[in-house]
């Protein structure tokens, strides 16, 4: 796989400007970021890019290589799609297990302790129902 990767050069590279279209929700998420790095929001798209350019080439090449050779790719993604689900479902189990081990809420050992049913019994009885032992 071919990653690009940063060279440093002797002279200082400009950087190409751009215009682009965002939709009003991108514009306020960037908005929000450069306020909050004290930044332009030009800086806060332009290092957001810059520090997702790996991903980026990633799907560029897996783009070209589909429409080069798009069952190859298919089967690529698809033998990652199944390698990603054994994954998580490895993940799952392991959760699963702690779970049983320490309890739903990650403390103690579950206890069964049977509490006294407060629901009616399933017929007519508009829940009036002598109690045991009242007779």
């Amino acid at each position: 796989m071919h990653h690009m990767t940063k060279t440093s050069s002797p002279s200082p590279v400009k950087p190409v400007r751009l215009t682009i279209s965002v939709t009003p929700e991108v514009h306020q998420t960037f908005s929000r970021m450069a306020s909050a790095g004290s930044m332009s929001i030009s800086r806060a798209m332009g290092d957001w890019l810059g520090d997702t350019l790996d991903a980026a080439a990633y799907v560029a090449e897996k783009l070209e290589e589909a429409r080069a050779a798009p069952r190859l790719v298919a089967q690529e993604m698809h033998a990652y799609a199944l390698g990603l689900k054994d994954e998580t479902g490895e993940v799952l189990r392991q959760v699963r297990q702690k779970a049983r081990a320490t309890g739903a809420d990650g403390g103690a050992p579950r206890r069964h302790q049977s509490a006294p049913d407060s629901s009616p019994p399933p017929c007519n009885t508009g829940g009036k129902v002598p109690r045991k032992g009242t007779r």
